[in-house]
């Protein structure tokens, strides 16, 4: 994927958010039913699950060539702002993983439908701002789910690319710097949805038409319940119960602790 491929991409004046308070995030790597998972502990009150692979469609087609057409019919249709959207084989690019927006809810759908890593409830990454606010354009978006990733995951700086992020690239397979949709429509055009680049941090809002990475997220822990009124420390013994491997579990408990 290239930057010219970014000309549908409609940022307004940037608005930089004050990042006063602005604190690492705790993740928690781990496997469900043999699937990478990263967990964003406090992300909301049960915290949130990404995929582990961060361009798992292209992955998923590597391995199945029939992926697309299993999509298809499951979801078959998807429904926006602008009425009934017929899901087409067209809406895929296998090669580089990248969707239509139509495509890529279509996808997550799909994941929800078949259960993956065990759980339903998969969708695309919101562009919400904080306290569900409407979103905004520009950089220093740390609300927004892949915002709060790219900039309190450690990229402060607007600029960077996520994949410079050693953090992140420890917690992530296939990292991209490139264009993600997210499942938040643009409310002042029908064709439009909203993006969030991990090239520079920055989000904006672009046609549905064009082709664009995705990245799944999950409400709370996969394969796990936790408790909005526990305690940190009851919340990450709660989270011990999963498959966790290969992640730094005294890293966690220590910052667990001293919340």
């Amino acid at each position: 994927m290239t930057e010219s491929r970014r000309t549908d991409m409609h940022p307004s004046a940037a608005l930089i958010a004050d990042q006063q308070g602005l604190a690492e995030i705790s993740l928690l790597s781990y496997r469900a039913r043999g699937i990478d998972l990263v967990h964003d502990i406090d992300s909301g009150p049960n915290g949130i699950t990404w995929t582990g692979d961060a361009n798992l469609f292209k992955a998923q087609c590597r391995l199945n060539a029939n992926v697309v057409d299993q999509i298809i019919a499951m979801v078959p249709t998807i429904t926006d702002k602008r009425g009934l959207h017929f899901v087409v084989r067209e809406d895929f690019d296998i090669a580089s993983g990248a969707m239509t927006w139509w495509g890529a809810m279509a996808w997550a759908s799909w994941l929800s439908l078949t259960r993956y890593a065990g759980a339903g409830g998969w969708r695309l990454c919101s562009a919400a701002g904080c306290n569900g606010s409407p979103p905004r354009t520009g950089s220093g978006v740390i609300c927004s789910e892949l915002g709060r990733l790219y900039y309190a995951g450690g990229c402060i700086d607007a600029g960077n690319p996520i994949t410079t992020n050693r953090k992140l690239t420890g917690a992530f397979s296939n990292l991209q710097n490139d264009v993600y949709w997210t499942c938040t429509e643009y409310v002042a055009n029908a064709d439009g949805a909203w993006l969030f680049s991990t090239s520079d941090g920055s989000q904006c809002f672009g046609a549905k038409k064009h082709k664009r990475l995705a990245w799944a997220v999950h409400e709370g822990p996969v394969g796990a319940v936790r408790p909005q009124d526990a305690s940190p420390l009851e919340r990450l013994l709660g989270l011990a119960t999963l498959d966790i491997s290969g992640c730094r579990r005294r890293q966690v408990q220590r910052a667990a602790l001293l919340r």
